[in-house]
């Protein structure tokens, strides 16, 4: 009987209902002193749960001589509660439907609000490299080599990483634009830069320990001083502000011609 009710309770009666009408179910028509005797709920309150439970369609009552008598329903008529919910949840999807457009506005809203997400380690590294993947069009990059090339965290799946960007590149024309900090500009002339266009500016200059790459609305910030700490920042504004940050040290810094890779 216990795991009768609780199948009962699934489909959304009470602890007090479900004991009712299966009391009233087991008894067949009978008084509510009889039904609330088995059921161990108070009269008064077996009372309301009779009310409730014929508001569903699952219990009736009717005269005969002086006594008032009460019984559950076929249990067939359980599906019908099976169907409103259904009927409820349609309605409440097409609902959700209509507002959706604007719910989505509002998660994507940018400028005043924007969304931050802050990862760690080597999985935050590859989760940081997947979202940048999947995003559209060209981007920008501001780094310094030696601090990429001694951090363990970024030398695992480096290679695959850019091997993945020089497919991107050539499948939808894509281009890169990269500002590379370096120590010495003549030890990258046989290296391997991956794609787009380099130029190169003195780290002695520019004693900078993170990375800054722009794509889309997107603004990826890492730190390479202590721990391996990425940002994300989505956000069309603050973009657009790094990009002409950019621009402006794209002018002032060295070209210097780089190997680009063959590989697909």
């Amino acid at each position: 009987m216990d795991e009768l009710k609780q199948e009962l309770e699934h489909l959304g009666l009470s602890d007090k209902e479900a004991r009712v009408y299966l009391a009233a179910l087991e008894l067949g028509p009978s008084p509510v002193q009889d039904i609330s005797h088995k059921a161990h709920v108070n009269r008064a309150t077996t009372y309301v749960m009779i009310e409730s439970l014929a508001s569903r369609g699952l219990m009736s009552t009717f005269q005969k001589g002086k006594r008032r008598f009460y019984v559950s329903e076929s249990p067939d008529r359980l599906m019908s509660i099976i169907q409103v919910k259904q009927k409820e949840l349609a309605e409440k999807e097409l609902e959700l439907g209509k507002v959706m457009p604007l719910l989505t506005n509002l998660y994507n809203a940018e400028g005043a609000k924007p969304q931050v997400r802050y990862l760690e380690g080597p999985e935050g590294i590859e989760t940081v490299r997947q979202i940048f993947e999947k995003l559209p069009g060209d981007f920008i990059q501001i780094y310094p080599r030696e601090d990429v090339l001694a951090t363990e965290e970024f030398v695992h799946g480096r290679l695959e990483h850019m091997q993945r960007l020089r497919h991107q590149e050539g499948k939808a024309g894509v281009s890169a634009r990269k500002l590379i900090l370096v120590d010495d500009p003549s030890k990258l002339e046989n290296e391997n830069m991956g794609v787009g266009q380099v130029r190169m500016l003195p780290r002695s200059e520019f004693p900078i320990h993170g990375e800054v790459t722009v794509r889309g609305n997107h603004v990826f910030l890492f730190s390479y001083k202590s721990a391996v700490l990425a940002c994300v920042i989505i956000s069309h504004e603050i973009a657009e502000v790094v990009r002409a940050m950019f621009e402006l040290a794209w002018r002032g810094a060295q070209e210097y011609p780089v190997k680009q890779s063959t590989q697909k």
